[in-house]
């Protein structure tokens, strides 16, 4: 065999290994994204619930919260779209734009989601046993005060 081959041969272990630390550090901050990552402007926020029994509205609610710098989103936006008291939400997902999760109420189970379309807006529902059960918007209509917003 060429030794020069051979050489290469020997240190492409080592060139492997490397790579794999150089990505395990590239793609590792984003496996743990802080709040503060998720693209949303901090401020009021005007959140619209519209509860859904056969395709239609059947209720309506608004809720206010303050999200503040590197304040939670899943606090902000997602605790507000339980569709009642007795749900749990597991195998959350978060990228900058989007929030998915599980959801199981009782012995129902299915799935939520909100996406941004803009750092001020963004859209989303609930839908349990294959139907949608609650559809929510959400608008930034002001800065926050203080904390007792």
């Amino acid at each position: 065999m060429n030794p020069t081959l051979r050489r290469v041969t020997r240190r492409s272990p080592a060139i492997a290994a490397l790579l794999l630390i150089i990505a395990a550090c590239t793609l590792g901050p984003i496996a743990h994204a802080d709040p503060g990552d998720f693209q949303t402007m901090p401020g009021l926020w005007k959140i619209t619930l519209r509860t859904i029994a056969d395709g239609h509205a059947t209720q309506v609610g608004v809720k206010w919260k303050c999200l503040y710098d590197g304040g939670d989103p899943w606090t902000t936006f997602v605790d507000a779209m339980a569709p009642d008291a007795g749900c749990q939400r597991s195998n959350e997902h978060r990228a900058s734009t989007a929030l998915a999760w599980q959801v199981r109420c009782g012995m129902r189970s299915g799935q939520g989601r909100i996406a941004l379309d803009s750092p001020q807006h963004y859209t989303g529902n609930v839908t349990l046993g294959g139907h949608e059960v609650l559809r929510v918007e959400g608008v930034r209509v002001a800065a926050c005060t203080s904390p007792s917003d």
